[in-house]
């Protein structure tokens, strides 16, 4: 198992037995400032995300793919309001989860994007913090094939441009609209919301400076205090483990000098 795979299962489960949603998007905040570090109000602001995807799905939209489905939060929510919804997610093990939240009608292709084929066509596609993972190119060339009406992408992009056509920056992304899909797609509606998704990063980062990396200086010591032979035998390891406890957390920081965060729709041009 890839260490990024390993990461997302564990965060849906986090998120599942601690929230009840499973949802493995960032927060938005409203103010752009959470009222306290906690990981309760991150929970509010994960859900009121779903609620700003819902905001930006078009009149007209019945069918949908969620490309990146995960635990199959989203896709459940959306059910629930009437859409009709169909996953995409390599992942088996969320995808076991997301099994547990939909009815047998809503199929779950176990594939990347890349590899999706299927013989329905959808009136949206969304991409909820997915389109990172796929080149923006074959991702928008897979989505012809697909996408009836739009396609709605809530995620990422690199601030500075990149030769990696996987994590691509916010302006290679329009011009490659521009350049190379222009007669396929119209960008119809494009939202810079990185300060409302920022605060996640400082409850984590809050949270993990007051308590986490305490705990676990503090259990390096005694470690070390109780056990000096094991400590000896496995001192890179606990090296590390002392290294990432007594290092300040400032995924905050980092997210804001490297990524911008766009809420974007974009519409399929009808021929004629």
């Amino acid at each position: 198992m890839k260490l990024r795979d390993f990461r997302l299962d564990l965060e849906a489960l986090f998120s599942q037995t601690l929230y009840g949603h499973g949802y493995l998007h960032y927060g938005y905040w409203e103010n752009g400032n959470p009222a306290h570090a906690s990981l309760e109000s991150l929970g509010k602001a994960q859900a009121y995300y779903f609620d700003k995807l819902l905001e930006k799905i078009p009149e007209g939209v019945n069918t949908i793919l969620d490309v990146g489905s995960g635990t199959g939060s989203n896709a459940a929510g959306l059910i629930k309001q009437g859409y009709v919804v169909d996953c995409v997610c390599p992942s088996p093990n969320l995808n076991k989860i997301a099994a547990t939240k939909l009815p047998e009608s809503s199929k779950i292709h176990e594939c990347k994007f890349e590899d999706f084929e299927n013989d329905k066509n959808y009136d949206a596609l969304i991409f909820a913090e997915s389109f990172h993972y796929i080149h923006a190119d074959i991702a928008l060339k897979k989505a012809l094939k697909y996408c009836q009406k739009h396609i709605i992408i809530f995620d990422y992009f690199r601030k500075e441009d990149s030769e990696n056509t996987q994590r691509i920056s916010h302006r290679q992304f329009c011009h490659l609209i521009q350049d190379s899909f222009s007669k396929d797609y119209e960008i119809v509606y494009d939202e810079d919301v990185t300060t409302k998704i920022i605060p996640t990063f400082f409850v984590l980062d809050s949270i993990s400076n007051a308590h986490f990396k305490p705990f676990i200086r503090t259990a390096v010591a005694r470690f070390k205090q109780d056990h000096p032979v094991y400590n000896f035998l496995f001192s890179k390891l606990v090296n590390k483990i002392s290294y990432f406890g007594n290092k300040t957390s400032i995924s905050q920081q980092r997210f804001v000098e490297k990524y911008e965060y766009r809420m974007m729709l974009l519409s399929k041009k009808q021929p004629g």
